[in-house]
């Protein structure tokens, strides 16, 4: 879903109200801005630590810590 916002005065940004809801931020929420590839990219940052539960689930195969553990003796 895309949208489109205009850049304001100081360069500020209004983030559009059907984004906003659906990622869930609010007003004095915090946000990472980010540049990759010449695309800005904004994350908001968790409210709460359990928001990062299992954030890096399916990045590694699933036997990938036993087998890093075999290689160790």
């Amino acid at each position: 879903m895309s949208e489109t916002a205009k850049i304001g005065k100081k360069a500020q940004i209004v983030i559009p109200k059907s984004i906003r809801k659906r990622v869930n931020i609010t007003e004095g929420d915090k946000v990472f801005i980010d540049v990759i590839n010449n695309t800005i990219v904004i994350t908001p940052v968790p409210k709460d630590i359990s928001e990062l539960s299992g954030i890096a689930r399916g990045l590694y195969k699933e036997d990938y810590i036993a087998e890093e553990r075999d290689d160790w003796d």
